[in-house]
């Protein structure tokens, strides 16, 4: 026989239409957010690695301070079976003072190849292809005419470069560039037009099969020492060695992207359990309310299983549902926008969808099984109660239950506050924990932009000199001040060194900065931050390829942002090495030709990281900040209603007695509103604490250079009013709910 149970099915869920919209829209838009990243990125990386292969990406490349003979080069081949590409490049500044970097197309046709998204490859002279993302961030269009070195081109295509998914203009930046730095190509005869003042002997190598990451280290340690004793016997010098595995513009881009995904994932996944918490204190609600009809059905012989079925079909149809309009949104709009994103930070190869199971599993899946298996744990203690107990309404076993005495000295309306309060804790409980996960996200959304701006405020403050030129030769200048440079690697990270020989009294840049015992070093503020150095700690570096160590002990820090680096007076610096560049700090750019110039870092490259971060992440921080906004909201109108469902006699009864609506909503709307409160501003402290442990965490161990960790005094203000403002809209639907409760409900028996 049909259960009959299954009758009121459709009466529970027009009855509480309201919050079975809100319970499914809960779920739907993390399910979209999640799919939607699950399927992107899985595409992204796959099109990604396809693209290794399809675009002949490079195994790394080196760059000479003079160019190669090809009996060298066919040598070099030989003797450590690779094949080398001639892969020059100058870098020509635009009337913007933007720096792009100028390829010969012919050198690309068998390596690093190029990918098209608009336009045609140049054929012509003064035709020049730019980087999408360039193009983008600088609303540059196909057919603009652009000056580059004095040189006005046409532009005729916007392509990416497996070699530039992510803009470095530098290996050694702390972030990369994407709206002062493009890649480009023009044709062979434009390519030799241009002026030889700032060619580069740039040379892309590939072995004959792909290596994996220790053979390809290995692999790397022995070219690097054949090319230092080789070149130097041949009147020529290794400027730079730069296998893919440790190239930012190569790496940087798809780390993101596959970081990212882990963390949506557990954003995702918190999400559906707390909506699934919120799911099964809304059905114990609703038992709690049909306490005496279960008990009711119970004595006629209904069995557990039956009720346990009856009232987990409005949730898991809900979950179902919301599961399939959340893929459904994540492949026709989410998915889009969220690639979007990333399109709008990198320079990545055309983009291919591609469906796995994945998406299905941990979206779909995962999801529906665990707000199932909640429910059904909570559903089944309830039910597990004798009928007796339920048909005298009550829900435990035990009759002895410690009451709480409140003093009567306390008015009648705070007193029934607190006795609200203490009978609906585990609800409360439930919002402690909802406000904390939307005050984490909200928090990280809102905390990003005056993060940044602090931290470029700290550049601005703490610059050690306008410029910073490395040289690629020793020459000695009347201008700035000479120290001496070379990197080594700390950990996932790239030091600079700075070999000085001015500081303190003797030195116009570094006057605050003074290294007391010669045989000590002084570590800028990123450096101790990043790696909780210390004072009298020893530091141990290495030259990852010529596979030497170094140790050094530190004396103190210095105040500098923007660049990890250690400062040593030049006698310890000439006592552990001898290759290295001569560099000089200077107010001004220094009055040499380019062609003697290795590296120039100056303010604006600096500048330039908070800058391209607030560009590249502002969009991903919008999104936070609504979709935590809209969490928290909706869970506050889930758990006040349950509080209020949950007591509906005791407001009806109240009714009758005399008290109104507003009397009432000091009991029930604020006591919600006290707890939600407390609940925002305890919350808000502990996010700001485990946002703290995750950033310090996710800086050190999986991304390059430092940022500090900021949180702008107002956000906290902010954040609060966020919250008021959220429980100000929840307490008007919930005043309106108070006002149509019956004041017969008090005398009624609950009915079938």
């Amino acid at each position: 026989m049909r259960n009959p149970l299954y009758k009121r099915i459709p009466k529970e869920f027009i009855h509480d239409i309201v919050k079975y919209i809100v319970m499914f829209l809960f779920l739907a838009l993390p399910i979209g957010l999640c799919s939607g990243y699950m399927i992107g990125n899985d595409s992204m990386i796959k099109s990604y690695n396809e693209g290794i292969e399809k675009y002949v990406l490079e195994d790394g490349h080196l760059t000479t301070n003079y160019e190669l003979a090809d009996e060298d080069i066919k040598t070099i081949e030989e003797d450590n079976n690779l094949t080398i590409y001639k892969l020059f490049y100058k870098n020509e500044v635009t009337t913007s003072s933007h720096t792009i970097r100028i390829y010969n197309l012919e050198n690309r046709l068998n390596i690093n190849k190029w990918c098209i998204h608009q336009g045609n490859i140049p054929t012509n002279k003064n035709e020049i292809a730019l980087d999408r993302l360039y193009m983008e961030n600088n609303n540059i269009n196909l057919g603009d005419y652009y000056e580059i070195g004095n040189i006005k081109y046409k532009i005729v295509s916007s392509i990416s470069l497996m070699d530039y998914s992510t803009l470095f203009k530098n290996n050694t930046d702390s972030m990369f560039d994407a709206k002062k730095f493009s890649i480009s190509l023009v044709t062979n005869d434009q390519f030799n037009e241009i002026s030889n003042d700032n060619l580069v002997y740039n040379y892309a190598y590939l072995y004959p099969n792909r290596l994996n990451e220790k053979e390809a280290n290995d692999k790397t340690n022995d070219l690097i020492k054949y090319l230092y004793s080789y070149l130097y016997a041949h009147n020529n010098n290794l400027v730079e060695l730069l296998p893919k595995e440790a190239n930012q513009a190569i790496n940087f881009s798809i780390d993101d992207i596959e970081g990212d995904l882990t963390m949506m994932l557990i954003f995702g996944l918190l999400i559906v359990f707390g909506l699934a918490f919120v799911f099964a204190l809304s059905i114990k609600s609703q038992i709690e309310k049909e306490a005496k009809s279960i008990g009711t059905l119970k004595a006629l012989g209904f069995k557990n299983t039956e009720l346990l079925i009856h009232y987990l079909i409005l949730p898991l149809i809900t979950t179902i549902l919301s599961a399939i309009f959340g893929n459904i949104l994540a492949y026709t709009v989410l998915k889009d926008y969220l690639v979007g994103l990333y399109y709008h930070s990198y320079s990545l190869p055309t983009y291919v969808t591609y469906y796995n199971a994945n998406a299905l599993i941990f979206t779909t899946i995962i999801p529906v099984a665990m707000v199932l298996l909640i429910n059904v744990l909570i559903i089944l203690k309830t039910l597990f109660v004798p009928s007796l107990n339920l048909l005298k309404n009550q829900l435990v076993k035990s009759k002895h239950k410690k009451v709480i005495h409140l003093s009567s000295k306390i008015r009648f309306i705070p007193r029934y506050q607190l006795r609200v309060i203490f009978q609906n804790k585990g609800t409360y409980l439930a919002l402690f924990f909802g406000t904390l996960l939307a005050s984490i996200i909200l928090l990280f959304g809102l905390m990003m932009s005056p993060l940044l701006d602090h931290y470029k405020k700290q550049i601005i403050d703490n610059q050690i000199a306008p410029y910073q030129t490395i040289l690629k030769y020793d020459i000695d200048l009347d201008e700035g001040e000479k120290f001496y440079f070379t990197t080594l690697n700390y950990e996932n990270d790239e030091i600079m060194i700075y070999g000085l020989n001015n500081y303190a009294d003797n030195s116009k840049y570094l006057s605050k900065l003074n290294i007391k015992d010669l045989n000590k070093v002084i570590i800028c503020k990123d450096l101790k931050s990043k790696y909780g150095l210390s004072k009298n700690d020893v530091i141990k570096l290495e030259d990852k390829y010529l596979d030497k160590q170094y140790e050094f002990k530190i004396e103190d820090y210095y105040e500098t942002s923007g660049s990890l680096i250690i400062f040593m007076d030049i006698s310890l610096f000439e006592e552990n090495f001898s290759e290295y560049n001569t560099a000089y700090f200077s107010n001004n750019e220094l009055n040499i030709n380019k062609e003697y110039i290795y590296k120039t870092i100056t303010l604006d490259d600096l500048v330039n990281i908070s800058n391209q971060l607030t560009d590249s992440m502002g969009k991903v921080f919008v999104l936070f900040t609504i979709i935590s906004i809209i969490l928290f909201t909706l869970l506050i109108f889930l758990l006040a209603k349950i509080v209020i469902e949950k007591n509906q006699n005791q407001i009806s009864m109240l009714k009758i007695i005399g008290y109104n609506t507003i009397d009432i909503n000091k009991i029930y709307n604020v006591a919600t509103g006290i707890v939600t409160l407390i609940s925002i501003i305890i919350s808000t402290f502990i996010s700001q604490l485990f946002i703290k442990i995750a950033w310090d965490f996710v800086l050190r161990y999986k991304m390059k250079g430092w940022l500090d960790f900021y949180i702008a005094p107002y956000l906290y203000i902010v954040i609060f009013g966020i919250g008021v403002i959220s429980f100000a809209i929840v307490y008007l639907f919930e005043s309106l709910k108070i006002s149509k409760i019956n004041l017969a409900d008090a005398l009624k028996q609950d009915t079938m």
